[in-house]
C-alpha cells in the first residue's frame, strides 16, 4: 500500500515486511518506454496534434541529419516539414510530451541520429525511444495525488523482473523492517 511521497520525487510504499522507495520519474519513464515499444511493434503509435506548431531552427549539420532521418522522426510521431532554408515546422509530437519540451526533444533526437555517437544502447532507434520516454515521463519534484501514486506503484510492480529505467538507474530500493530498525539502532 502507498504511504506517501517524500521530496516530491520519491514514493514510499509498503509491501509485506518491506518498505519500498520508488523514484517516480524512473518508474514512469520505464512504463512509458515499455508502452512505446509495444505501440511501435503494433504500429499503433498515436501522436498528439500541437495546438501551436513548433518552429525549430537548425544549423547546417543538424539540417543534414534531419534530411537523412525525417522518416524515422515521423515514425515517432513528429509530423514535420521543412519551413524555409534551415527551419522545421513541427505539427505533431509523441504523446505526453509537453509543448515546451518538443523543440529540445526534436534536437536531442537529431543528435542521437548521428552515426558517430557511442552510447550504451548502440541502436539509434532504441536511443530515440528512451529519450522520448524520458521527456514524456512525470518529472522529479512533481507532486502526485494519492491515486496517481497508487496507479504508478501498481503498474511498476506489475513489470516482469524490471527494476531499472531505460538508462539503467534503479526504480525501487527495498528495505526490510529489520534493516530499518538496524539503522535506528533498535536492534543490533
Amino acid at each position: 500500500s502507498v504511504i506517501g511521497q517524500i521530496f516530491a520525487t520519491y514514493i514510499i510504499a509498503e509491501s509485506g515486511d518491506e518498505m519500498l522507495l520508488i523514484d517516480q520519474h524512473a518508474a514512469h519513464e520505464r512504463l512509458k518506454y515499455e508502452e512505446l515499444i509495444r505501440e511501435l511493434a503494433e504500429k499503433k503509435l498515436y501522436p498528439q496534434v500541437l495546438l501551436e506548431p513548433v518552429i525549430v531552427s537548425l544549423n547546417g549539420s543538424e539540417m543534414a541529419e534531419y534530411t537523412k532521418n525525417a522518416e524515422i522522426l515521423a515514425q515517432f510521431g513528429f509530423e514535420n516539414e521543412e519551413f524555409g532554408e534551415r527551419e522545421i515546422i513541427i505539427r505533431t509530437s509523441p504523446l505526453d510530451v509537453e509543448w515546451a519540451d518538443v523543440e529540445s526533444l526534436f534536437l536531442e533526437l537529431l543528435t542521437k541520429c548521428s552515426s558517430g555517437r557511442k552510447e550504451v544502447i548502440s541502436d539509434k532507434f532504441q536511443r530515440m525511444i528512451y529519450t522520448i520516454a524520458c521527456k514524456a515521463a512525470i518529472k522529479a519534484n512533481h507532486v502526485l495525488t494519492k491515486a496517481e501514486m497508487e496507479k504508478l506503484v501498481y503498474e511498476v510492480l506489475s513489470l516482469p523482473n524490471i527494476n531499472t529505467c531505460p538508462h539503467g538507474r534503479p526504480i525501487i530500493i527495498k528495505m526490510t523492517k529489520k534493516e530499518l530498525e538496524k539503522q535506528f539502532k533498535r536492534i543490533v
